[in-house]
């Protein structure tokens, strides 16, 4: 019964009216319109569910003016949560404060088609990483793509279903000293994305983000 309830609450977490999350996405009057509206750049893209909307917008202010978001965002979500200021939340910190304005990620078809296919696989035969449910590498995935786009990144997050957890979950990026999520989700050559957020086996629920550079221009 207790599975079946969390399955429930997933569900509805992906389709779910925004009106619920109107705590987590009221703008705050510090940011301008303008730039709230670039950020959500995802807006008009069909097919695409509320939260994984708002996973590129809340990545976008962060990469637009991570100052900012750490006064607004950031700090409303650790009230909220109670999230422990570790060395990783720490540096998080200083690196959204000294960071430079970065341009918004913009979403492209292709990115979401195998983001959306990643996190089904994933899914579907409950694992973690970079690996398709046929054993392929990332860069096997990425073959076709990698004739579009200069550079690829991917970033995987499992168990959160909302998505400005998603999202502070990655930037922190608690125990990875690498800190290869946050550096991809705020990385200056990055400039086009896709997600997909599906439900999960194991963790019920997963969520993968593939990210794309500069396009390759195509001389005949």
């Amino acid at each position: 019964m207790i599975k079946l309830f969390k399955s429930i609450i997933v569900v509805l977490l992906l389709v779910i009216s925004p009106t619920v999350f109107s705590q987590k996405i009221t703008p705050f009057h510090s940011w301008k319109t303008k730039v709230l509206a670039k950020a959500n750049s995802a807006r008009r893209m069909k097919d695409v569910s509320f939260q994984e909307k708002k996973v590129i917008f809340y990545i976008n202010l962060a990469r637009m003016n991570g100052a900012l978001f750490v006064e607004t965002y950031l700090k409303d979500y650790r009230e909220d949560v109670r999230i422990p200021k570790n060395k990783y939340y720490r540096s998080l910190v200083k690196t959204l404060r000294e960071q430079e304005a970065l341009p918004p990620l913009l979403p492209q078809e292709d990115l979401f088609k195998e983001a959306i296919k990643h996190a089904k696989e994933m899914g579907r035969v409950g694992k973690k990483g970079h690996r398709s449910a046929n054993h392929k590498s990332f860069d096997e995935r990425m073959k076709k793509l990698k004739k579009k786009y200069k550079k690829m990144k991917e970033s995987n997050q499992y168990g959160y279903p909302d998505a400005l957890s998603i999202v502070i979950d990655l930037l922190i990026d608690d125990d990875k000293e690498s800190l290869i999520h946050r550096k991809t989700l705020l990385h200056k050559d990055l400039k086009y994305i896709g997600i997909g957020i599906r439900s999960h086996k194991k963790y019920r629920i997963n969520t993968s983000l593939l990210f794309g550079g500069e396009l390759i221009e195509i001389i005949d």
